[in-house]
Protein backbone atom coordinates (compact mmCIF):
# COMPACT_ATOMS: atom_id res chain seq x y z
CA UNK A 1 0.00 0.00 0.00
CA UNK A 2 1.40 3.32 -1.03
CA UNK A 3 1.40 5.91 1.99
CA UNK A 4 0.72 9.44 1.76
CA UNK A 5 2.84 12.84 2.98
CA UNK A 6 0.28 14.41 5.48
CA UNK A 7 3.27 16.31 6.86
CA UNK A 8 7.17 16.91 7.29
CA UNK A 9 9.42 17.40 9.74
CA UNK A 10 11.29 20.43 8.92
CA UNK A 11 14.44 21.70 10.82
CA UNK A 12 15.88 25.37 10.23
CA UNK A 13 17.27 26.64 6.82
CA UNK A 14 19.70 29.42 6.86
CA UNK A 15 17.31 31.94 5.95
CA UNK A 16 15.19 31.01 9.41
CA UNK A 17 14.80 34.08 11.59
CA UNK A 18 12.82 32.05 14.91
CA UNK A 19 14.06 28.46 15.07
CA UNK A 20 12.39 27.86 18.16
CA UNK A 21 9.62 27.91 15.57
CA UNK A 22 10.45 24.44 14.02
CA UNK A 23 12.68 22.37 16.83
CA UNK A 24 13.94 22.91 20.37
CA UNK A 25 17.52 21.75 21.34
CA UNK A 26 19.18 20.24 24.60
CA UNK A 27 22.97 20.11 24.45
CA UNK A 28 25.41 20.96 21.58
CA UNK A 29 22.99 21.09 18.12
CA UNK A 30 24.47 22.33 14.92
CA UNK A 31 22.88 22.99 11.90
CA UNK A 32 24.30 23.09 8.68
CA UNK A 33 22.50 22.96 4.82
CA UNK A 34 19.10 21.80 6.29
CA UNK A 35 20.82 19.04 8.83
CA UNK A 36 21.20 18.69 12.23
CA UNK A 37 23.89 17.44 13.62
CA UNK A 38 23.68 16.26 17.25
CA UNK A 39 26.92 15.64 19.84
CA UNK A 40 26.56 12.98 21.88
CA UNK A 41 24.57 13.78 24.90
CA UNK A 42 22.35 16.41 22.59
CA UNK A 43 18.82 16.58 21.98
CA UNK A 44 16.51 17.65 19.06
CA UNK A 45 12.68 18.08 19.74
CA UNK A 46 9.39 18.85 17.11
CA UNK A 47 7.41 19.65 20.08
CA UNK A 48 6.84 23.34 18.36
CA UNK A 49 4.17 25.48 16.35
CA UNK A 50 5.68 24.02 13.27
CA UNK A 51 6.97 20.64 14.36
CA UNK A 52 3.91 18.78 15.95
CA UNK A 53 1.83 16.75 14.56
CA UNK A 54 -2.12 18.44 15.46
CA UNK A 55 -3.56 14.74 15.76
CA UNK A 56 -7.17 16.36 17.13
CA UNK A 57 -7.16 18.45 13.94
CA UNK A 58 -6.39 15.90 11.71
CA UNK A 59 -8.89 13.35 13.02
CA UNK A 60 -11.64 16.26 13.13
CA UNK A 61 -11.22 17.82 10.00
CA UNK A 62 -10.31 14.99 7.67
CA UNK A 63 -10.71 11.29 7.26
CA UNK A 64 -7.34 10.07 8.14
CA UNK A 65 -7.40 6.77 10.41
CA UNK A 66 -3.78 5.68 10.17
CA UNK A 67 -0.87 7.37 11.09
CA UNK A 68 3.19 6.71 10.63
CA UNK A 69 6.52 8.74 11.36
CA UNK A 70 9.42 8.34 9.86
CA UNK A 71 12.86 10.27 11.00
CA UNK A 72 15.38 10.53 8.78
CA UNK A 73 18.85 10.44 10.64
CA UNK A 74 22.37 8.67 11.04
CA UNK A 75 24.27 7.76 14.34
CA UNK A 76 23.58 5.96 17.68
CA UNK A 77 20.95 7.33 19.65
CA UNK A 78 17.09 6.76 20.14
CA UNK A 79 13.70 8.74 18.89
CA UNK A 80 11.12 8.83 20.62
CA UNK A 81 6.96 9.59 19.89
CA UNK A 82 5.92 11.23 22.36
CA UNK A 83 1.75 11.95 23.12
CA UNK A 84 0.52 14.64 24.31
CA UNK A 85 -3.02 14.95 26.39
CA UNK A 86 -4.26 18.47 27.35
CA UNK A 87 -6.09 18.87 30.57
CA UNK A 88 -10.02 20.01 30.93
CA UNK A 89 -8.92 23.45 31.68
CA UNK A 90 -6.36 23.74 28.72
CA UNK A 91 -3.35 24.69 30.50
CA UNK A 92 -1.49 21.87 31.52
CA UNK A 93 -0.49 19.24 29.33
CA UNK A 94 0.12 15.56 29.61
CA UNK A 95 3.16 13.76 27.88
CA UNK A 96 3.52 10.06 27.05
CA UNK A 97 6.35 8.42 25.42
CA UNK A 98 4.21 6.27 22.98
CA UNK A 99 6.75 3.90 20.98
CA UNK A 100 10.49 4.48 21.09
CA UNK A 101 13.61 3.05 18.74
CA UNK A 102 17.12 2.97 17.95
CA UNK A 103 17.72 4.90 15.11
CA UNK A 104 18.36 2.36 11.90
CA UNK A 105 21.12 1.76 10.18
CA UNK A 106 19.47 2.26 7.19
CA UNK A 107 18.88 6.08 8.56
CA UNK A 108 15.16 5.60 8.40
CA UNK A 109 13.56 4.95 11.25
CA UNK A 110 9.15 4.21 11.21
CA UNK A 111 7.12 4.39 14.15
CA UNK A 112 3.64 3.21 13.69
CA UNK A 113 1.38 5.68 15.71
CA UNK A 114 -0.83 3.26 17.81
CA UNK A 115 -4.58 3.04 17.69
CA UNK A 116 -4.71 6.55 15.93
CA UNK A 117 -8.20 6.45 15.20
CA UNK A 118 -9.27 5.93 18.87
CA UNK A 119 -6.77 7.50 20.66
CA UNK A 120 -7.38 10.37 22.62
CA UNK A 121 -4.16 12.32 22.36
CA UNK A 122 -4.21 15.36 21.09
CA UNK A 123 -0.82 15.96 19.69
CA UNK A 124 2.36 14.24 18.45
CA UNK A 125 5.93 15.11 18.26
CA UNK A 126 9.68 13.31 18.01
CA UNK A 127 12.77 13.54 20.34
CA UNK A 128 16.15 12.27 19.00
CA UNK A 129 18.33 11.84 21.64
CA UNK A 130 22.35 10.81 20.49
CA UNK A 131 23.63 8.31 23.18
CA UNK A 132 26.88 6.66 21.91
CA UNK A 133 27.81 8.91 19.06
CA UNK A 134 26.50 11.82 17.26
CA UNK A 135 23.57 11.86 15.52
CA UNK A 136 22.84 13.95 12.04
CA UNK A 137 19.34 14.64 11.00
CA UNK A 138 17.77 15.38 7.89
CA UNK A 139 14.29 15.30 8.71
CA UNK A 140 11.42 13.04 8.00
CA UNK A 141 7.66 12.70 7.10
CA UNK A 142 4.29 11.81 8.79
CA UNK A 143 2.13 9.71 6.80
CA UNK A 144 -1.09 7.46 6.37
CA UNK A 145 -1.82 4.54 4.53
CA UNK A 146 -5.80 5.52 4.88
CA UNK A 147 -7.65 6.01 1.64
CA UNK A 148 -8.00 9.45 -0.27
CA UNK A 149 -11.13 10.12 -0.41
CA UNK A 150 -10.85 12.52 -3.63
CA UNK A 151 -7.96 13.66 -6.14
CA UNK A 152 -6.46 17.44 -5.59
CA UNK A 153 -5.17 19.49 -7.75
CA UNK A 154 -4.18 22.57 -6.68
CA UNK A 155 -3.45 25.82 -8.51
CA UNK A 156 -1.87 28.88 -6.64
CA UNK A 157 -2.64 32.23 -8.48
CA UNK A 158 -0.32 34.94 -7.19
CA UNK A 159 -0.91 38.54 -7.87
CA UNK A 160 1.84 40.83 -8.21
CA UNK A 161 2.63 44.81 -8.73
CA UNK A 162 6.18 45.24 -9.19
CA UNK A 163 6.99 43.32 -5.88
CA UNK A 164 9.61 40.98 -8.16
CA UNK A 165 12.04 41.09 -4.78
CA UNK A 166 9.20 38.96 -3.21
CA UNK A 167 7.73 37.43 -5.71
CA UNK A 168 10.50 35.53 -7.81
CA UNK A 169 11.78 34.04 -4.42
CA UNK A 170 8.06 32.18 -3.71
CA UNK A 171 8.00 31.20 -6.81
CA UNK A 172 11.33 29.35 -6.84
CA UNK A 173 10.29 27.97 -3.39
CA UNK A 174 7.32 26.54 -4.98
CA UNK A 175 8.70 24.93 -7.65
CA UNK A 176 11.54 23.38 -6.06
CA UNK A 177 9.08 21.84 -3.31
CA UNK A 178 6.81 20.95 -6.67
CA UNK A 179 10.09 18.64 -7.72
CA UNK A 180 11.11 17.40 -4.53
CA UNK A 181 7.42 16.41 -2.84
CA UNK A 182 6.09 12.85 -5.39
CA UNK A 183 2.50 13.83 -4.06
CA UNK A 184 2.88 17.24 -5.25
CA UNK A 185 4.40 16.70 -9.02
CA UNK A 186 2.00 16.97 -11.63
CA UNK A 187 -0.65 18.08 -8.60
CA UNK A 188 0.26 21.96 -8.03
CA UNK A 189 0.67 24.38 -10.19
CA UNK A 190 1.29 27.96 -10.34
CA UNK A 191 -0.49 30.96 -11.82
CA UNK A 192 1.45 34.77 -11.70
CA UNK A 193 -1.08 37.24 -12.86
CA UNK A 194 1.23 40.14 -12.95
CA UNK A 195 -0.80 43.90 -12.76
CA UNK A 196 2.16 45.95 -13.81
CA UNK A 197 3.00 43.45 -16.74
CA UNK A 198 6.24 43.02 -16.38
CA UNK A 199 7.82 40.26 -14.78
CA UNK A 200 9.75 37.59 -16.08
CA UNK A 201 10.74 34.57 -14.45
CA UNK A 202 13.79 32.29 -15.73
CA UNK A 203 12.25 28.91 -15.19
CA UNK A 204 12.73 25.53 -16.94
CA UNK A 205 10.03 25.44 -20.71
CA UNK A 206 8.59 22.62 -18.52
CA UNK A 207 8.04 24.35 -15.68
CA UNK A 208 4.32 24.31 -13.91
CA UNK A 209 4.03 27.80 -14.02
CA UNK A 210 2.27 30.30 -15.91
CA UNK A 211 2.11 34.24 -15.96
CA UNK A 212 -0.96 36.22 -17.27
CA UNK A 213 -0.69 40.11 -18.03
CA UNK A 214 -3.42 42.04 -16.50
CA UNK A 215 -4.29 46.20 -16.46
CA UNK A 216 -3.82 47.04 -12.53
CA UNK A 217 -7.09 46.44 -11.08
CA UNK A 218 -5.58 45.86 -7.84
CA UNK A 219 -6.12 42.59 -5.61
CA UNK A 220 -9.54 42.49 -6.91
CA UNK A 221 -8.73 42.93 -10.13
CA UNK A 222 -5.99 40.49 -10.19
CA UNK A 223 -7.46 38.02 -7.77
CA UNK A 224 -10.79 37.89 -10.15
CA UNK A 225 -8.42 37.45 -13.05
CA UNK A 226 -6.96 34.52 -11.88
CA UNK A 227 -10.11 32.90 -10.71
CA UNK A 228 -11.75 33.26 -13.93
CA UNK A 229 -8.30 32.03 -15.78
CA UNK A 230 -8.27 28.68 -13.70
CA UNK A 231 -11.94 27.83 -13.68
CA UNK A 232 -11.93 28.27 -17.64
CA UNK A 233 -8.89 26.08 -18.17
CA UNK A 234 -10.57 23.51 -16.15
CA UNK A 235 -7.56 21.70 -14.15
CA UNK A 236 -7.89 22.79 -11.06
CA UNK A 237 -9.91 21.36 -8.42
CA UNK A 238 -8.69 23.81 -5.96
CA UNK A 239 -7.50 27.47 -6.22
CA UNK A 240 -4.75 29.12 -3.63
CA UNK A 241 -4.97 32.96 -2.98
CA UNK A 242 -1.58 34.32 -2.17
CA UNK A 243 -0.28 37.83 -1.87
CA UNK A 244 2.71 38.87 -3.61
CA UNK A 245 4.29 40.49 -0.28
CA UNK A 246 4.89 37.70 1.97
CA UNK A 247 7.40 35.19 2.71
CA UNK A 248 5.94 31.62 2.42
CA UNK A 249 6.98 28.40 4.51
CA UNK A 250 6.89 25.84 1.97
CA UNK A 251 5.79 23.38 3.93
CA UNK A 252 2.42 25.14 4.31
CA UNK A 253 1.36 23.47 0.95
CA UNK A 254 2.45 19.82 2.16
CA UNK A 255 -0.07 20.64 5.18
CA UNK A 256 -2.56 22.46 2.48
CA UNK A 257 -2.29 19.91 -0.45
CA UNK A 258 -2.88 16.66 2.64
CA UNK A 259 -5.71 18.39 4.38
CA UNK A 260 -7.58 18.76 0.90
CA UNK A 261 -7.36 15.28 -0.18
CA UNK A 262 -8.40 14.03 2.94
CA UNK A 263 -11.11 16.40 4.07
CA UNK A 264 -14.22 15.39 5.36
CA UNK A 265 -16.49 18.06 4.12
CA UNK A 266 -15.59 18.61 0.14
CA UNK A 267 -16.25 22.42 0.60
CA UNK A 268 -13.48 22.72 3.33
CA UNK A 269 -11.04 26.21 3.05
CA UNK A 270 -8.03 26.15 4.80
CA UNK A 271 -6.49 30.05 5.99
CA UNK A 272 -2.86 30.99 6.17
CA UNK A 273 -1.81 32.19 9.51
CA UNK A 274 0.09 35.69 9.36
CA UNK A 275 3.56 36.42 10.96
CA UNK A 276 5.08 39.55 11.80
CA UNK A 277 8.11 39.77 9.37
CA UNK A 278 9.64 42.20 12.03
CA UNK A 279 9.32 39.66 14.65
CA UNK A 280 9.27 35.86 13.02
CA UNK A 281 7.99 34.47 16.37
CA UNK A 282 4.47 36.91 16.55
CA UNK A 283 1.10 35.90 15.08
CA UNK A 284 -0.32 38.48 13.29
CA UNK A 285 -3.71 36.88 12.58
CA UNK A 286 -4.84 32.96 12.19
CA UNK A 287 -8.37 34.43 10.50
CA UNK A 288 -10.96 37.01 11.98
CA UNK A 289 -14.62 37.85 12.90
CA UNK A 290 -16.41 40.23 11.68
CA UNK A 291 -18.31 42.89 13.67
CA UNK A 292 -20.60 44.64 11.41
CA UNK A 293 -22.22 46.53 14.52
CA UNK A 294 -18.97 47.88 15.46
CA UNK A 295 -16.71 50.54 14.81
CA UNK A 296 -13.66 48.23 13.95
CA UNK A 297 -15.13 45.13 13.09
CA UNK A 298 -12.31 43.46 11.26
CA UNK A 299 -11.25 41.17 14.82
CA UNK A 300 -8.30 38.83 14.55
CA UNK A 301 -7.99 35.57 15.77
CA UNK A 302 -4.95 34.63 17.71
CA UNK A 303 -3.20 38.42 17.61
CA UNK A 304 -0.02 38.94 18.99
CA UNK A 305 0.40 34.49 19.87
CA UNK A 306 3.68 33.76 20.63
CA UNK A 307 4.00 30.94 18.47
CA UNK A 308 7.43 30.07 20.12
CA UNK A 309 5.60 29.04 23.43
CA UNK A 310 5.30 25.36 24.20
CA UNK A 311 1.78 24.86 25.83
CA UNK A 312 0.53 26.74 22.62
CA UNK A 313 2.31 24.95 20.29
CA UNK A 314 1.31 21.33 21.97
CA UNK A 315 -2.46 22.09 22.79
CA UNK A 316 -5.34 20.35 20.97
CA UNK A 317 -7.43 23.80 20.68
CA UNK A 318 -10.61 23.19 18.92
CA UNK A 319 -10.78 24.93 15.32
CA UNK A 320 -12.54 28.37 16.15
CA UNK A 321 -15.13 29.75 14.12
CA UNK A 322 -14.82 32.96 12.25
CA UNK A 323 -16.30 34.86 9.53
CA UNK A 324 -14.08 35.50 6.26
CA UNK A 325 -9.80 34.45 5.54
CA UNK A 326 -7.63 36.79 4.47
CA UNK A 327 -5.89 36.15 0.93
CA UNK A 328 -2.69 36.59 1.79
CA UNK A 329 -2.89 32.48 1.84
CA UNK A 330 -6.08 31.27 1.33
CA UNK A 331 -7.47 28.07 -0.37
CA UNK A 332 -10.59 26.94 -1.46
CA UNK A 333 -12.29 24.07 -3.67
CA UNK A 334 -12.65 26.16 -7.45
CA UNK A 335 -16.52 25.12 -7.34
CA UNK A 336 -17.41 26.31 -3.94
CA UNK A 337 -19.14 29.67 -5.90
CA UNK A 338 -19.60 31.10 -9.37
CA UNK A 339 -18.90 34.59 -7.97
CA UNK A 340 -15.69 36.29 -8.09
CA UNK A 341 -14.37 39.04 -5.75
CA UNK A 342 -16.60 42.06 -5.68
CA UNK A 343 -14.57 45.38 -7.50
CA UNK A 344 -13.14 47.03 -4.93
CA UNK A 345 -9.26 47.45 -6.39
CA UNK A 346 -7.96 46.50 -2.52
CA UNK A 347 -9.32 46.48 0.68
CA UNK A 348 -12.30 44.20 1.44
CA UNK A 349 -12.42 41.96 -1.71
CA UNK A 350 -11.26 39.20 0.71
CA UNK A 351 -13.77 40.16 3.50
CA UNK A 352 -16.71 40.19 1.19
CA UNK A 353 -15.83 36.87 -0.23
CA UNK A 354 -15.05 35.41 2.75
CA UNK A 355 -18.42 36.05 4.58
CA UNK A 356 -20.37 35.36 1.21
CA UNK A 357 -18.61 32.30 0.72
CA UNK A 358 -15.77 30.64 2.23
CA UNK A 359 -15.61 31.85 6.22
CA UNK A 360 -18.29 29.32 7.88
CA UNK A 361 -15.93 26.33 5.94
CA UNK A 362 -12.58 27.48 6.69
CA UNK A 363 -9.98 25.98 9.16
CA UNK A 364 -6.16 26.71 10.17
CA UNK A 365 -3.28 24.18 11.03
CA UNK A 366 -0.31 24.72 12.72
CA UNK A 367 2.68 25.36 9.84
CA UNK A 368 0.68 27.00 7.33
CA UNK A 369 1.95 30.30 7.67
CA UNK A 370 3.60 33.34 6.17
CA UNK A 371 5.05 36.10 7.24
CA UNK A 372 3.83 40.05 5.94
CA UNK A 373 5.23 43.05 6.84
CA UNK A 374 3.77 45.18 9.60
CA UNK A 375 0.17 46.94 8.13
CA UNK A 376 0.90 49.51 10.19
CA UNK A 377 3.11 50.32 7.98
CA UNK A 378 1.01 50.40 4.88
CA UNK A 379 -2.03 52.23 6.09
CA UNK A 380 -2.42 55.36 5.12
CA UNK A 381 -5.37 58.11 4.10
CA UNK A 382 -5.78 56.23 0.75
CA UNK A 383 -6.48 53.07 2.50
CA UNK A 384 -9.60 54.57 4.75
CA UNK A 385 -10.65 55.97 1.45
CA UNK A 386 -11.10 51.84 0.42
CA UNK A 387 -12.38 51.09 3.50
CA UNK A 388 -14.92 53.92 4.19
CA UNK A 389 -16.59 52.89 0.67
CA UNK A 390 -15.86 49.46 0.67
CA UNK A 391 -17.06 48.03 3.84
CA UNK A 392 -20.40 50.02 3.39
CA UNK A 393 -20.43 48.33 0.32
CA UNK A 394 -20.09 44.69 1.95
CA UNK A 395 -22.44 45.74 5.38
CA UNK A 396 -24.94 46.81 2.88
CA UNK A 397 -24.94 43.50 0.89
CA UNK A 398 -24.54 40.95 3.44
CA UNK A 399 -26.68 41.48 6.46
CA UNK A 400 -30.13 42.75 6.42
CA UNK A 401 -30.42 44.17 9.59
CA UNK A 402 -27.59 46.39 8.65
CA UNK A 403 -29.24 50.11 8.62
CA UNK A 404 -28.53 53.34 7.72
CA UNK A 405 -27.68 54.65 11.59
CA UNK A 406 -25.28 51.64 11.65
CA UNK A 407 -22.94 53.31 8.81
CA UNK A 408 -24.09 56.64 10.03
CA UNK A 409 -22.53 56.03 13.85
CA UNK A 410 -19.33 54.58 12.60
CA UNK A 411 -18.70 57.06 9.90
CA UNK A 412 -18.94 60.06 12.98
CA UNK A 413 -17.18 58.28 15.14
CA UNK A 414 -14.27 57.62 13.16
CA UNK A 415 -14.03 61.36 12.04
CA UNK A 416 -14.15 62.13 15.20
CA UNK A 417 -11.31 60.07 16.23
CA UNK A 418 -9.00 61.09 13.52
CA UNK A 419 -10.52 64.96 13.41
CA UNK A 420 -9.50 65.23 17.45
CA UNK A 421 -6.51 63.95 16.57
CA UNK A 422 -5.22 66.24 14.11
CA UNK A 423 -5.12 63.68 11.23
CA UNK A 424 -7.28 65.49 9.18
CA UNK A 425 -5.99 63.98 5.85
CA UNK A 426 -7.34 60.41 6.71
CA UNK A 427 -10.79 62.64 7.56
CA UNK A 428 -10.71 63.83 3.86
CA UNK A 429 -10.41 60.47 2.42
CA UNK A 430 -13.07 59.21 4.73
CA UNK A 431 -15.77 61.60 3.41
CA UNK A 432 -14.43 60.76 0.05
CA UNK A 433 -14.78 56.97 0.37
CA UNK A 434 -18.45 57.78 1.91
CA UNK A 435 -18.99 59.65 -0.92
CA UNK A 436 -18.10 56.99 -3.45
CA UNK A 437 -20.89 54.63 -1.95
CA UNK A 438 -23.26 57.33 -1.81
CA UNK A 439 -22.70 57.58 -5.43
CA UNK A 440 -24.09 53.95 -5.95
CA UNK A 441 -23.02 50.89 -8.28
CA UNK A 442 -23.24 52.26 -11.19
CA UNK A 443 -20.58 54.70 -10.57
CA UNK A 444 -18.50 51.38 -8.70
CA UNK A 445 -19.15 49.97 -12.07
CA UNK A 446 -17.94 53.25 -14.38
CA UNK A 447 -15.08 53.52 -12.11
CA UNK A 448 -11.54 53.25 -13.85
CA UNK A 449 -9.67 51.69 -10.88
CA UNK A 450 -6.14 51.94 -11.89
CA UNK A 451 -6.43 55.72 -12.48
CA UNK A 452 -8.18 56.59 -9.36
CA UNK A 453 -5.86 54.63 -7.50
CA UNK A 454 -3.24 56.21 -9.05
CA UNK A 455 -4.60 59.59 -7.97
CA UNK A 456 -5.08 58.57 -4.01
CA UNK A 457 -1.79 57.47 -3.45
CA UNK A 458 -1.05 60.74 -4.48
CA UNK A 459 -1.35 61.66 -1.23
CA UNK A 460 1.84 62.64 0.80
CA UNK A 461 0.32 63.54 4.58
CA UNK A 462 -0.22 61.08 7.47
CA UNK A 463 1.49 58.48 5.50
CA UNK A 464 4.37 56.25 7.11
CA UNK A 465 8.12 56.96 5.98
CA UNK A 466 11.79 57.18 7.29
CA UNK A 467 12.12 59.72 9.82
CA UNK A 468 14.78 62.61 9.96
CA UNK A 469 17.77 62.15 12.39
CA UNK A 470 15.84 65.10 14.37
CA UNK A 471 12.16 63.42 14.34
CA UNK A 472 13.76 59.61 14.91
CA UNK A 473 15.87 61.43 18.23
CA UNK A 474 12.32 62.04 19.35
CA UNK A 475 12.38 59.54 22.83
CA UNK A 476 9.09 58.21 22.63
CA UNK A 477 6.57 59.44 24.69
CA UNK A 478 5.51 56.91 27.69
CA UNK A 479 2.27 55.61 27.40
CA UNK A 480 -0.48 56.95 30.29
CA UNK A 481 -2.47 54.81 32.29
CA UNK A 482 -5.06 53.87 30.55
CA UNK A 483 -7.75 55.70 32.85
CA UNK A 484 -6.06 58.98 32.52
CA UNK A 485 -6.10 58.16 28.79
CA UNK A 486 -9.99 57.93 28.76
CA UNK A 487 -10.34 60.74 30.72
CA UNK A 488 -8.24 62.66 27.93
CA UNK A 489 -10.74 61.38 25.56
CA UNK A 490 -13.54 61.77 27.34
CA UNK A 491 -12.56 65.77 27.76
CA UNK A 492 -11.83 66.12 23.63
CA UNK A 493 -15.61 66.33 23.27
CA UNK A 494 -16.69 69.53 25.02
CA UNK A 495 -13.14 70.74 23.86
CA UNK A 496 -13.89 70.06 21.00
CA UNK A 497 -10.50 68.70 20.65
CA UNK A 498 -9.00 71.81 22.23
CA UNK A 499 -9.42 74.19 19.29
CA UNK A 500 -11.60 76.34 21.86
CA UNK A 501 -8.80 76.30 24.33
CA UNK A 502 -6.92 79.96 24.30
CA UNK A 503 -3.68 79.31 22.93
CA UNK A 504 -1.73 79.37 25.85
CA UNK A 505 -3.26 76.26 27.37
CA UNK A 506 -1.73 74.51 24.26
CA UNK A 507 1.19 73.47 24.33
CA UNK A 508 4.38 73.59 21.37
CA UNK A 509 6.34 70.39 23.63
CA UNK A 510 6.68 67.43 20.67
CA UNK A 511 4.88 64.30 21.59
CA UNK A 512 4.73 61.01 20.22
CA UNK A 513 1.91 58.08 19.71
CA UNK A 514 1.75 54.76 17.84
CA UNK A 515 1.60 54.71 14.22
CA UNK A 516 -1.53 52.88 14.50
CA UNK A 517 -3.16 54.96 16.97
CA UNK A 518 -5.43 57.98 17.60
CA UNK A 519 -4.05 60.09 20.25
CA UNK A 520 -7.07 62.21 20.85
CA UNK A 521 -6.13 62.90 24.63
CA UNK A 522 -3.14 64.26 23.59
CA UNK A 523 -3.86 66.27 20.34
CA UNK A 524 -6.09 68.36 23.14
CA UNK A 525 -3.20 69.69 24.53
CA UNK A 526 -0.48 69.68 22.01
CA UNK A 527 -0.09 71.21 18.83
CA UNK A 528 2.02 68.59 17.22
CA UNK A 529 1.97 65.34 17.51
CA UNK A 530 4.83 62.36 15.63
CA UNK A 531 3.10 59.31 14.93
CA UNK A 532 5.98 56.24 14.71
CA UNK A 533 6.41 53.07 14.65
CA UNK A 534 7.38 51.12 18.21
CA UNK A 535 10.33 49.59 17.03
CA UNK A 536 11.12 51.34 13.45
CA UNK A 537 12.22 54.95 12.60
CA UNK A 538 9.33 55.37 10.53
CA UNK A 539 6.47 57.57 11.18
CA UNK A 540 4.93 61.00 10.01
CA UNK A 541 4.05 64.27 11.85
CA UNK A 542 1.03 66.12 11.98
CA UNK A 543 0.39 70.00 13.16
CA UNK A 544 -2.96 71.62 14.13
CA UNK A 545 -4.79 73.56 11.45
CA UNK A 546 -8.14 74.93 12.92
CA UNK A 547 -9.29 76.00 9.66
CA UNK A 548 -9.14 72.79 8.30
CA UNK A 549 -10.84 71.27 11.23
CA UNK A 550 -14.10 72.97 11.02
CA UNK A 551 -14.32 72.72 7.36
CA UNK A 552 -13.89 69.21 7.36
CA UNK A 553 -16.46 68.96 10.88
CA UNK A 554 -19.15 70.77 8.45
CA UNK A 555 -17.94 68.14 5.37
CA UNK A 556 -18.85 65.44 8.08
CA UNK A 557 -22.44 66.59 8.84
CA UNK A 558 -23.21 66.93 5.10
CA UNK A 559 -22.30 63.45 4.55
CA UNK A 560 -23.84 61.76 7.44
CA UNK A 561 -27.27 63.64 6.53
CA UNK A 562 -26.82 62.38 2.94
CA UNK A 563 -26.05 58.22 4.32
CA UNK A 564 -29.46 59.03 6.23
CA UNK A 565 -31.43 60.17 3.25
CA UNK A 566 -30.35 57.69 0.73
CA UNK A 567 -29.24 55.10 2.47
CA UNK A 568 -32.24 52.51 1.87
CA UNK A 569 -32.18 53.31 -1.55
CA UNK A 570 -28.97 52.51 -2.48
CA UNK A 571 -29.10 48.63 -0.51
CA UNK A 572 -31.97 48.04 -2.62
CA UNK A 573 -29.28 49.09 -5.70
CA UNK A 574 -26.45 47.69 -4.65
CA UNK A 575 -27.98 44.23 -4.01
CA UNK A 576 -29.64 44.15 -7.39
CA UNK A 577 -26.56 44.77 -9.21
CA UNK A 578 -24.28 42.47 -7.24
CA UNK A 579 -24.85 39.56 -9.77
CA UNK A 580 -23.73 41.34 -12.50
CA UNK A 581 -21.05 43.36 -9.89
CA UNK A 582 -19.07 40.09 -9.59
CA UNK A 583 -20.13 38.25 -13.31
CA UNK A 584 -17.20 37.19 -15.62
CA UNK A 585 -18.87 39.23 -18.21
CA UNK A 586 -18.46 42.10 -16.11
CA UNK A 587 -14.68 41.26 -15.13
CA UNK A 588 -13.55 40.80 -18.52
CA UNK A 589 -14.91 44.25 -19.65
CA UNK A 590 -12.17 45.87 -16.91
CA UNK A 591 -9.63 43.43 -18.13
CA UNK A 592 -10.40 44.31 -21.75
CA UNK A 593 -10.42 47.83 -20.73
Amino acid sequence: MTSFLLQRLVLPRAETTEPLLYVRTQGDVIFDNETARLTMGAELSFDTSFGAFAAGRWKRLTTVDELEVTVDATGSGRIELVGVKTSRNRLSLSETVVSSAGISASGKTTLVVPEFANSHIGSYFIRISAEQTDVVVSGGRWTTNSTAPREVKLSLSITTFNRQDYVKPTVAKVLRLIEDVDSLRDKMRILVVDNARNIEFDTAPNAPISVVQNPNLGGAGGFARGIIYLRDEGWSTHVLLMDDDITLEPEALVRTFALFTFARDAKLCIHGAMLSEEQAWMQFEAGSKYRWRSLYPLRAIGREDDLRERKLALRDAREKKFAYTAWWYTAFPISITRDNPLPVFVRGDDVAFGLMHTGKHSATLNGVIVWHADFGLKNNPSSLFYEKRNFAIIDTLVFDNHHWWHLSRRFIALCFRNLFSMRYASVEYMIRGVRAYLAGPEALMATDHSALHDELRKVTEEKPGPLSAELAAVSITKPRPKVIRLVGFALALPLVGGYILPKILRRDVLKTAPIDSRAVGLATRYNRILYRHDRLPEGFLVERDSRRFFSLLREVVVVSKDIALNYRRLKREYRAAYSQLVSDESWHARFNR
